[in-house]
């Protein structure tokens, strides 16, 4: 009896010890990855503060993502590698490794999906299809890229709902904050009215428009009839304006318009 439990609490001795060294280890992992994401902020901040109109300056909140998700995938490998080298495992992963293969392995546990999200991921930051706090259209969501990671981008909406994406899912983007955006302004007048008179004013209103601000690019342009309902005719006017700025303009130009007419 004596034997039995002066077994048991070598034992637990060592089970202590083991416990103490995965915690030690998930301890220093987590302080490596906060460590990791600070150098990286402060790396790419004093880049872009020292060269505020370089290519790394304009995407440093998207290299900024895109490193620390790298770092934390990274630390935290390494941390369960050598956890299963305190637990005696490492003998047993390398056999299996050795059998089945790497491949083999990725597909036993599921991570077929896995490396088609960090695939994509990569082409998608090398084809620099869209960037952190740029307005895009992903699979059907809008809003504006809040982070990308080698696995995932994360979208939210004017709103303020947050839609989280698999690298993977996308394969269509439309990007709103690239090149310049047209604001498209229909108004509808009735039949009677004088088209020609309804055409100056809302070009009036428009040059008034631009005087005013400098979002529009250049002047207005009148194109005629868009369209004829029940009651009357729609006339369409057009502007080019800076990205993202069309939504404001239009609204403002509809105001405008209604108070000329």
């Amino acid at each position: 009896i004596a034997e039995f439990f002066g077994s048991i609490g070598g034992r637990a001795d060592e089970a202590l010890v083991v416990l103490l060294k995965v915690a030690a280890i998930l301890l220093c992992a987590w302080l490596a990855a906060g460590l990791l994401r600070r150098i990286v902020r402060r790396i790419l901040r004093r880049g872009a503060r020292s060269r505020p109109a370089s290519a790394m300056a304009k995407k440093a909140d998207t290299i900024e993502t895109v490193a620390t998700s790298v770092a934390k995938y990274l630390v935290w490998f390494l941390a369960a590698a050598a956890i299963l080298g305190v637990l005696g495992l490492t003998s047993v992963v390398g056999s299996l490794l050795a059998t089945a293969g790497i491949g083999g392995i990725a597909l036993a546990f599921g991570a077929q999906s896995l490396v088609k999200d960090v695939s994509t991921g990569l082409f998608l930051l090398m084809e620099d299809q869209f960037a952190v706090g740029e307005y895009v259209e992903i699979e059907g969501e809008k809003g504006t890229v809040e982070a990308i990671t080698i696995r995932t981008t994360r979208i939210r909406r004017f709103t303020g709902e947050t839609t989280t994406l698999p690298n993977g899912s996308i394969t269509k983007v439309t990007n709103y904050s690239r090149g310049d955006s047209v604001a498209v302004v229909d108004i509808p007048i009735a039949y009677d009215d004088d088209i020609e008179q309804a055409g100056i004013l809302m070009r009036a209103a428009g040059l008034e428009y631009m005087k005013n601000h400098d979002n529009m690019l250049e002047e207005p342009h009148v194109l005629g009839v868009e369209s004829l309902g029940e009651s009357g005719v729609t006339l369409r006017m057009i502007a080019r304006v800076k990205p993202l700025t069309h939504w404001e303009t239009q609204r403002a130009l509809r105001r405008g318009i209604r108070e000329a007419f």
